[in-house]
């Protein structure tokens, strides 16, 4: 029995050195792989595969060697290292997301120059057209240069679709339509119609794209529609630039509402404003920009047309200084004459006509005194009056202070414009008239007025006194030529503040005022 008493203790000490190690082994690989699995689930969520700066994609096929081959003890050290490079690499994420975020957005803003920059060279390109650039300066599209408008901007919208220009109807995350754009654009120069139609055309090309985004479709009319009501407000092509930047950002904001509007319950709330903000900013300048170079480059061929009519203008006037050169000699020989045979009246007819060529004599571009201008113009009176005698009333209210007097102006400036009001004003009336020569100072700048009660010009005639020179002249008595050349002298000299203004009425009159700066050192 003695011996008995130890067999059960012997036993089931056996029974624990022979079962304990495998419990813990099974318990060490159930730990190894547990933590093998949140290894390669944080290699996965940092996505490590992409770029392994630490080298753990090797580590973590090591330990997976490791733990196949039961080296439970190598696989839990490879684990531990990769972890601890795991930790370091998901401390960097949050720099690396900004990084990213600042790339995408450079390359948004890239994006949208580079629309920038092809929208202003095709705005260059389209007002250096000769048809167009005709149509432009005379501030009037012909019907037939508005159909071809049409087809070209539509043509434009649809052919640069496939260069990514356009995303036809994608752009809401692109932040810039340049198809919208194109359809302001042709809304604001063509008008309501083609502004209309062109919108129809973009609207079909978007549905045969994306059928079922009906919304694009009415983006593409609404916006066509809104520019050409906003054309209304355009009076010139050379200064549409406030008009164009202002419609442009309600037509880019309303594009952003009908974009962004239907996810407003998606996204955060600042989200959307903020992008219908962008988008409306984008837009609206894409379309001021194509309309302020065409304003721009308008603006430069008038400036120069100006230049080349003043510069032949001096050249013709420097011609025409042969004859009076011998017509003032000859007339000296004739006050001679008359003087020797007593024709008092006569000699001093002669000598006023003789003073009145003396002074045209002067070079085109020289200025000369308002005084000087007004003794100039008494010799031509002088002389008008000999010729119509009681048909004709001169009167003159020139109450001026010294420093309107000796402002500097332009020579031969006044007497085309009286000489019009005899010709074609008080001429033509049988009892003849009155002409008025009024002076004053006003908001800085010395006006003056010559007013007759003549005839009048009925309204083609006034229209076209101002006629652009695409334009037919309306009458063939019509002094246009004539006053569209000193209006535009004076404008080239002093700005377009200044020029000639006219008013008249049939068998009431007219009136033509000069504006001409004083005291800005320009009229000096």
């Amino acid at each position: 029995m003695p011996p008995f008493r130890f067999i059960l203790p012997s036993l089931l000490a056996f029974l624990l050195v022979s079962v304990c190690p495998l419990v813990s082994a099974a318990s060490v690989k159930e730990d190894a792989l547990a933590k093998y699995g949140r290894v390669v689930a944080l290699a996965e969520e940092l996505n490590v595969y992409r770029e392994d700066i630490m080298d753990v994609i090797p580590k973590i096929e090591l330990a997976g060697k490791a733990l196949l081959e039961n080296n439970f003890e190598q696989a839990d050290r490879v684990m531990d290292e990769a972890l601890i490079d795991l930790a370091f690499i998901e401390s960097r994420r949050p720099t690396e997301l900004q990084k990213a975020v600042k790339l995408e957005w450079l390359e948004l803003y890239r994006e949208v120059i580079q629309k920038y920059a092809i929208l202003a060279l095709l705005a260059y390109l389209f007002v250096r057209l000769p048809y167009f650039r005709r149509m432009l300066l005379a501030e009037r599209l012909t019907p037939m240069g508005k159909i071809y408008l049409l087809l070209l901007i539509s043509s434009a919208s649809i052919f640069f679709s496939f260069f990514d220009l356009s995303r036809y109807g994608e752009s809401a995350w692109a932040f810039l339509d340049v198809q919208v754009v194109f359809l302001g654009i042709m809304g604001m120069i063509g008008g309501f119609w083609p502004g209309l139609l062109c919108g129809i055309v973009v609207g079909v090309f978007r549905l045969i794209l994306k059928p079922e985004a009906l919304v694009y479709f009415y983006v593409a009319v609404g916006c066509g529609v809104a520019a050409g009501v906003f054309s209304t407000r355009i009076k010139s092509f050379t200064a549409m630039g406030k008009t164009a930047l202002l419609g442009g950002l309600l037509i880019g904001a309303a594009h952003g509402v009908a974009v962004y509007l239907p996810l407003a319950k998606y996204l955060p709330p600042m989200f959307v404003a903020a992008s219908i903000a962008f988008l409306a900013f984008s837009e609206g300048f894409a379309i001021f920009l194509f309309l302020a170079v065409v304003s721009g480059v308008l603006r430069d061929v008038r400036q120069r047309e100006r230049e080349k009519e003043y510069l032949k203008t001096r050249f013709l006037f420097l011609q025409a200084q042969i004859n009076p050169h011998f017509l003032y000699n000859a007339l000296n020989t004739i006050s001679a004459v008359c003087n020797r045979e007593k024709a008092e009246g006569a000699q001093k007819l002669v000598l006023r006509l003789s003073d009145f060529y003396r002074r045209a004599l002067k070079r085109a571009d020289e200025k000369v005194t308002f005084r000087e201008e007004i003794a100039y113009i008494d010799s031509y009176l002088e002389i008008e009056k000999a010729r119509y005698q009681n048909l004709l009333t001169i009167k003159k209210d020139l109450n001026l202070s010294e420093e309107l007097w000796n402002v500097r102006i332009p020579i031969l400036i006044l007497q085309p414009l009286i000489e019009n009001a005899i010709k074609h004003g008080i001429r033509k009336r049988e009892e003849g008239g009155t002409l008025t020569i009024r002076g004053f100072e006003e908001e800085g700048a010395l006006m003056v007025e010559v007013i007759d009660d003549g005839a009048g010009m009925p309204p083609r005639i006034l229209h076209g006194l101002f006629r652009k020179k695409e334009e037919p002249a309306d009458d063939a008595e019509s002094t246009g030529l004539g006053v569209q050349n000193i209006h535009e002298r004076l404008q080239l000299l002093y700005g377009a503040a200044y020029g000639l203004q006219y008013k008249s009425e049939p068998d009431k009159g007219t009136t033509v005022t000069v504006r001409i700066p004083v005291g800005n050192g320009k009229g000096k």
